[in-house]
């Protein structure tokens, strides 16, 4: 039903990374690319464990990423790398290496890959100072919106050469992975091999993003932050798929704690707390704000719009919060394809459409030409004439996939204009 292989071209890394602040069903679409495609060789991420990833296929495999690409699961590639610009948390790697049953010769770490230390998350969480030596309560990166899993720390020790920072190198039980990732890479792209290139959360949670920092990640989430993450020369980048969802979602701003411990509390231990009577300290932060078009709303609100039958509300992937939920922007799309363009293909993928239609969920199927079929609902394609379209007719950018539910195959692939 699905051929994904014009995503790909030799010689060139096609990009797949996020238009907005992460949580877009970037697994689900880069799942999808990998399996409707046969001509591509390899794959290669630089992600971060504070970020993840899930895929969710017809067979009832439910597959949660924070240090493999989310097509680790495949037996299509050849090699999977992980850049020098990646923060890795070992139990997370061996899991991931063990449930996707990944033979350890297809995976190559650069030696220079950071490894997340118990001391950076908790210097995040202001348990500790820098050096990991426990002191008074102080804020460390909660305040504003932090998952505080101690990415940052971890590459703030690395920016100051500090000698407790700890990388691939240093790990014994790693070194059957290491290889000099940026040199195989390019040479394989020398022989026209074709690569998928994961980005991980968000472009609007980028560094140096004027309008959004100090809310924002701990680099830049562009697609030259990603080649430099990876040391590899930007004259290889292909293709990109920027992907987006219906209602652009941020991290919640608080955190749960433990009045005792300081442990940071999921919500599902927040209710537990509460329905025993057990005291939670709230932690007041701000995760962000949104674009100046766009609107925050509530779940219920969500839920109605989209007159699903059962309530609608999402978690984060690693801290299990509520996550907060915007109404789309098309200044933020449009930002996102001006920062990110390679001179190749712009793709959009637009994720959720369930989300403004519940008839939507679980749609499959070809498209075309876009608005002379049945593919779409009238209320969705009004929701994408007013939102995308315009955007679309301003850059150039081809939209290209619509997902209509948590599978990787609940698609909808665009052709014609």
């Amino acid at each position: 039903m699905f051929d994904t292989s014009d995503i790909f071209s030799p010689g060139q890394l096609s990009i797949c990374l996020d238009a907005s602040a992460g949580s877009s069903g970037k697994g689900k679409m880069a799942s999808f690319i990998a399996d409707h495609a046969d001509n591509w060789q390899f794959c290669c991420n630089t992600f971060s464990a504070q970020a993840g990833h899930w895929v969710k296929l017809d067979d009832g495999r439910c597959l949660f990423y924070q240090t493999l690409n989310s097509c680790a699961y495949s037996d299509k590639y050849e090699k999977m790398f992980i850049g020098p610009g990646a923060s890795i948390e070992l139990p997370a790697f061996f899991r991931e290496m063990e449930e996707n049953n990944v033979d350890p010769r297809r995976v190559g770490i650069h030696p220079l890959a950071s490894i997340i230390q118990d001391m950076d998350g908790a210097f995040e969480r202001g348990e500790v100072d820098f050096d990991g030596v426990p002191r008074a309560q102080h804020d460390g990166t909660m305040k504003a919106g932090s998952t505080c899993h101690g990415v940052g720390a971890a590459r703030a020790r690395r920016v100051l050469r500090r000698p407790d920072l700890k990388l691939v190198r240093d790990v014994p039980e790693l070194q059957e992975f290491v290889c000099d990732t940026s040199e195989e890479i390019m040479q394989r792209l020398d022989k026209g091999q074709s690569g998928l290139f994961e980005i991980a959360q968000g472009f609007q949670l980028s560094l140096m993003l004027k309008d959004m920092y100090p809310y924002c990640t701990s680099r830049n989430v562009t697609v030259a932050a990603g080649f430099d993450d990876m040391m590899l020369p930007v004259r290889y980048a292909g293709n990109v798929i920027l992907n987006c969802r219906t209602y652009p979602i941020r991290i919640n701003s608080n955190k749960y704690l433990d009045p005792d411990t300081g442990k940071h509390l999921t919500w599902g231990e927040v209710e537990e707390y509460k329905a025993k009577g057990r005291d939670v300290r709230v932690y007041e932060g701000d995760s962000g704000p949104g674009y100046d078009d766009q609107i925050e709303i509530s779940w219920d609100e969500l839920t109605a719009q989209g007159e699903s039958p059962e309530p609608i509300i999402e978690m984060t992937s690693v801290t299990k919060l509520p996550r907060r939920v915007f109404t789309f922007s098309r200044k933020n799309l449009q930002q996102a394809i001006r920062y990110n363009h390679t001179g190749k293909k712009m793709f959009i993928s637009i994720n959720f459409a369930n989300y403004v239609d519940h008839a939507m969920s679980g749609s499959r199927g070809e498209a075309h030409p876009l608005w002379q079929t049945g593919a779409l609902t009238p209320k969705f394609t009004k929701w994408f004439k007013e939102n995308l379209q315009p955007v679309i007719h301003s850059t150039k950018a081809i939209v290209k996939f619509i997902g209509t539910g948590p599978l990787t195959d609940d698609m909808i692939t665009l052709c014609g204009d």
